[in-house]
């Protein structure tokens, strides 16, 4: 019965059917005392061991000797309480493969529907990254294209390439009559101007300032003109306000004069506008500031871990995407946090020790640097233990600081 996984205790029913063949046990009773493994593992195992040497044969001869029970027990001690039953494993193997073949062969539309229906492990942002990494094309808000959901459109139709179109939805302070009057307003005609948006939609100032700092309304004008779209919308704000007021508003020809020249923010800017406005970036990652400085200090990028050896020194960064703390048998809290750097999720375990040193940066700071060793789990799974952290903002504050002396 355990030819199914080559010899390797995987299943609850594996313990079962173990259990009943050397102690001599209804499936049910084996089931209880399976459960008490989960507790305790030691607790069951002076009944094993007497039952077991118990079991004879027709003629009277031992079914298993002392030999064979020691390397039972070794068996099931080991497996401990970190198995499942045959069914959950099923249950869960079914939606990897499909995910799998999903994310294969239509990359665009199962990101999209992460996207979508947040299943909630990790931030939407690390599914973003994720989906960069992929070459999935992560399109900007437009307010004559996006909606309140993510699209998938077809970015190079010769290529067959398709991209994501962010949706409204993720615009940080965005009600639902403004996102309800922006679709709305465009369903007999798109919007022509940003004057015209600002009339028609009526969005509140700040969301109308967001939407510009993200270049959602950057369709509306010719060129590359972010920062004076940003200016305009500042002066429009403040001098008009939307139909339905006529105080202080004003022509609209006047409404339609951008200025000219003004210096459109920096590649920082925008990621910095990206996330406060949308909690993700679009084209960028948020260490990317901070790259010249990681270089110097030697950090591996997370994709890279895979290659080096157990117990290998190594110093990571990221922002932190998950932390846990789960129960653990010994009673001692062990902290797991996950670090997005661009690249992938490093994957940090802070033991007692480590979290002495850490001290409030484990549970406080987003922007880490951790210094410890890698743990191989497997030909592909590897994490980092942890001896140290520190706040990636105060080191960057005192290299730049060296630097400069």
């Amino acid at each position: 019965f355990l030819q199914d996984s080559y010899g390797v205790v995987i299943y609850h029913e594996h313990v079962l059917r173990i259990l009943h063949d050397c102690m001599g046990i209804e499936l049910a009773d084996a089931d209880e005392l399976r459960r008490r493994m989960e507790r305790d593992v030691d607790s069951i195992e002076d009944a094993f061991r007497t039952r077991t040497a118990q079991r004879v044969d027709e003629r009277g001869r031992r079914l298993f000797t002392d030999r064979e029970i020691d390397r039972i027990w070794t068996t099931l001690r080991g497996f401990g309480s970190f198995g499942f039953c045959k069914a959950h494993g099923a249950a869960f193997a079914l939606p990897t493969y499909q995910s799998a073949w999903l994310k294969t062969h239509y990359p665009a539309e199962f990101m999209a529907g992460l996207f979508e229906h947040d299943p909630g492990m990790y931030p939407r942002r690390l599914l973003m990254a994720e989906a960069r990494r992929m070459g999935v094309p992560l399109l900007p808000l437009d307010v004559n294209v996006s909606t309140d959901s993510y699209v998938v459109e077809w970015t190079d139709a010769a290529a067959r390439t398709r991209g994501i179109r962010l949706a409204f939805r993720d615009v940080h302070g965005i009600t639902q009559a403004e996102l309800r009057r922006i679709i709305d307003e465009r369903t007999d005609e798109p919007y022509e101007s940003i004057a015209d948006f600002y009339t028609r939609a009526r969005p509140s100032r700040p969301l109308i300032q967001r939407l510009a700092a993200v270049g959602a309304l950057d369709s509306l004008v010719t060129g590359d003109r972010r920062g004076d779209v940003i200016a305009y919308v500042r002066q429009l704000t403040a001098k008009h306000r939307p139909k339905g007021d006529s105080e202080n508003q004003l022509p609209l020809s006047r409404l339609d004069e951008l200025p000219t020249g003004t210096p459109s923010p920096s590649r920082d800017e925008q990621l910095a506008a990206q996330l406060d406005v949308l909690s993700s970036e679009l084209d960028g990652h948020v260490l990317d500031p901070y790259r010249e400085m990681l270089d110097e200090l030697g950090v591996t990028p997370a994709d890279q871990l895979v290659d080096l050896r157990g117990g290998s020194e190594v110093i990571v960064a990221g922002i932190r995407v998950a932390t846990q703390t789960p129960p653990m048998r010994s009673g001692k809290r062990v902290v797991f946090i996950s670090f997005d750097d661009g690249h992938g999720v490093a994957d940090c375990t802070f033991f007692e020790d480590a979290q002495q040193r850490v001290g409030p940066l484990l549970f406080g700071t987003k922007l880490m640097v951790v210094h410890g060793r890698t743990r191989r789990t497997g030909a592909r799974g590897v994490s980092v233990q942890a001896d140290n952290a520190f706040d990636l903002k105060q080191l960057w504050a005192q290299w730049r600081e060296s630097r400069a002396a």
